[in-house]
């Protein structure tokens, strides 16, 4: 036996909101017609009932003056004139006729239907029935009113002009709707294709980037506008933000894979020595202990600064922004390095306003100014001075260090803002290579900028730019 998998058909959604916009329109014109018929059909009725009943006024007008015999001397006068489609007859309450223009079937139904017709009519009000009979020109209204007690005046007419007139609605109202269903399905149709094109696109991009793996692909922009055209523009942005996630993810791990193998070789290095020397006394054994733990210390460091900027990066960071006084963070930070500075013979010195501020991470802030002393600590030689200074201006609040140090070349410039890069005179002090770049992205985090201007052998100075509405 074989089987066989049955997939159940089903609409596309363009086409479910096609058939439902021709629907509704349907139904919306068929309300239209089914008012209008309704209209029409009561102004007919209407028509007829004024026409019975101006006749009907003039006959009784013509009773009250010579009773039925003026009644019958007007209709011999009118003999050659009169309508075929007007009907009247006098009768008693026994129904016994005392005047008729014509004997005509209508009698003959009307008094079947109605043998206590009379018993209903009262003298200051018509009575209207409608008769029906096979074909257009079998229906007929009466009208029934009193001409004196005991004494009932019965107009009857035709109404096959009338049931003409709405026969030709109806045909006319078929004739609209039948087009008027295949008009709205291409209208729909068109509509609901130009609508969904932009899903259309958005499942056609999905298709292409879980079939090729390739995450560069992007929703072709649209000018339509509306829902469906933010949509579009989301999802490519949502797109962005995971094609930027994992390229910060592997070139992460490709940092942390690559500024790994030093410190774990020299921790492997430390151990093995150790180990196989036999005869190591305590101060060796202590030294090798003491190599491992400040290589451990670098790899958590370095893994720290790492997953930092990865959610700098990505805007995952979540900063505590607050009111911060520079002079005085930059006061915290002069104290932190006085020891280190006092050592090297380095003047640090606080040259920030006493009342510039800025709305921002004080932790974040304070290790962007950490690493960048820590920096011209390193590369100024002794008895020079180091910086701090800032100001304000219209748009943004600066904040710059400024040493007397070995500088950079020019070929070096472009690169120091890249993780793990270190200049060829930088090569012989300690570090990992991620200060700048940790400071670069932690200042775009905040929403500003840093920037460097040096001379080789001169110094530089290193400067962060933050925005001014960020600023008390």
């Amino acid at each position: 036996m074989f089987s066989r998998k049955n997939k159940t058909p089903r609409l596309s959604f363009g086409l479910r909101l096609s058939l439902i916009y021709t629907s509704v329109l349907c139904f919306a014109l068929a309300v239209v017609l089914s008012v209008t018929y309704q209209m029409v059909r009561h102004i007919a009725i209407g028509r007829d009932h004024d026409l019975i009943q101006a006749q009907a006024g003039q006959y009784k007008a013509l009773f009250e003056q010579g009773g039925i015999n003026a009644i019958s001397r007007y209709f011999n006068q009118q003999l050659g004139s009169t309508s075929e489609q007007m009907f009247v007859r006098v009768i008693d309450r026994n129904n016994q006729i005392h005047f008729i223009t014509v004997s005509h079937p209508l009698w003959k139904i009307f008094d079947q239907k109605n043998t206590n017709l009379l018993s209903r009519v009262s003298f200051d009000k018509a009575h209207w029935d409608e008769l029906f009979r096979e074909g257009v020109t079998g229906s007929w209204i009466v009208g029934t009113t009193s001409l004196q007690p005991g004494l009932y005046l019965q107009v009857g007419r035709s109404t096959s002009e009338s049931r003409l007139v709405l026969s030709h609605f109806r045909d006319t109202a078929l004739r609209i709707i039948l087009p008027a269903i295949v008009l709205s399905l291409l209208v729909g149709w068109l509509m609901t294709r130009s609508a969904v094109l932009p899903l259309r696109s958005l499942v056609e991009t999905l298709r292409r980037i879980l079939s090729t793996g390739d995450l560069q692909q992007r929703v072709p922009s649209h000018t339509q506008r509306g829902e469906l055209g933010e949509l579009t523009m989301l999802f490519n942005r949502m797109l962005d933000q995971n094609e930027k996630l994992i390229q910060v993810s592997r070139e992460t791990l490709d940092n942390v894979a690559h500024d790994l193998r030093t410190p774990m070789t020299h921790l492997r290095n430390a151990t093995e020595r150790a180990l196989l020397d036999s005869d190591a006394d305590r101060e060796v054994l202590q030294e090798a202990l003491a190599d491992c733990a400040e290589e451990s210390e670098k790899i958590t460091q370095m893994l720290d600064l790492l997953m930092d900027m990865a959610e700098a990066d990505t805007g995952q960071m979540a900063l505590k922004k607050e009111p911060v006084l520079l002079s005085e963070l930059a006061g915290e930070v002069i104290e932190f390095y006085g020891f280190v500075a006092e050592e090297n013979e380095v003047e640090l010195k606080n040259s920030v306003p006493p009342d510039l501020s800025v709305q921002a991470d004080r932790l974040r802030l304070r290790q962007c100014l950490i690493n960048l002393i820590d920096n011209a600590l390193k590369y100024s030689p002794k008895h020079t001075v180091i910086t701090l200074a800032g100001s304000a201006s219209m748009d943004t609040v600066e904040l710059s260090i400024t040493d007397q140090g070995i500088g950079m070349t020019s070929d070096e410039l472009p690169r120091i803002w890249d993780r793990l890069y270190r200049g060829e005179q930088s090569r012989s002090t300690s570090g990992l290579g991620l200060g700048l770049s940790f400071v670069k992205t932690i200042v775009a985090a905040h929403g500003g900028r840093v920037d460097v201007q040096t001379r080789l052998n001169e110094g530089s100075t290193f400067t962060l730019h933050l925005p001014q509405q960020q600023a008390l």
